[in-house]
């Protein structure tokens, strides 16, 4: 038994100096550095699949942000088109009707619903229902093109950072032709504590499309 002990110790002993043996060699050859350069590499590398990872996140929720305004925008799009298509709404030539949805709500109907909507008329002979727009209003025309089931756009919002507002504008640019632009602005242009905007601050349009009194028929 302890010619079993001493042979244990022995190589135990031998293994140390093994070991001792090996570490002075790599220091003495100068690879000590190359051994801590490689994990200091594997840190860093570690430090950005971190980094990779977050921004990888961040990207997705951007789009994820993105895309529910932009559907958003094709479901008042589609509101819009139909009620044209129907002649809910008439509009002269060079005409324009907007509907915007902004990141503030519009003190004109936090009374009533406070939303977060915005729109207008430009040019000659718009008119919802037979009624001049501009004696109904952007009220009168929101009601005018809600789905069946009566959308309240109390669910409109904005939810990407750094947008101010988007929406669609529909313009007949001549006796028959119409062109529908979905666009989007990063910049602060309301005028009138949100109750107003410019649309010449807008992005360049994301979408358009375009059609004629002859292509519904």
């Amino acid at each position: 038994m302890w010619k079993e002990k001493g042979q244990n110790i022995i190589e135990y002993a031998l293994m140390l100096a093994l070991v001792v043996g090996i570490g002075s060699f790599i220091y003495t050859q100068g690879y000590g550095d190359n051994i801590s350069a490689v994990f200091n590499n594997a840190g860093s590398l570690l430090e950005q699949v971190n980094k990779s990872q977050e921004e990888a996140k961040e990207e997705a929720e951007k789009a994820a942000a993105r895309e529910a305004d932009r559907n958003y925008a094709d479901h008042l799009g589609d509101l819009l088109k139909n009620a044209v298509s129907k002649e809910i709404i008439t509009m002269g030539n060079g005409s324009s009707v907007y509907i915007f949805v902004q990141n503030q709500p519009n003190p004109k109907y936090n009374k009533y619903k406070n939303w977060h909507m915005n729109g207008a008329s430009t040019g000659s002979d718009v008119k919802v229902n037979g009624k001049n727009y501009i004696n109904g209003g952007f009220v009168n025309m929101l009601e005018a093109v809600g789905d069946a089931v009566g959308d309240d756009y109390s669910s409109a919002e904005v939810k990407q950072d750094g947008v101010y507002w988007y929406g669609v504008q529909i313009k007949k640019d001549s006796t028959d032709s119409y062109t529908l632009s979905y666009m989007d602005s990063n910049i602060d242009s309301y005028k009138n504590n949100y109750s107003g905007f410019d649309i010449n601050q807008a992005n360049a349009p994301y979408l358009i499309e375009t059609w004629t009194d002859r292509q519904r028929q």
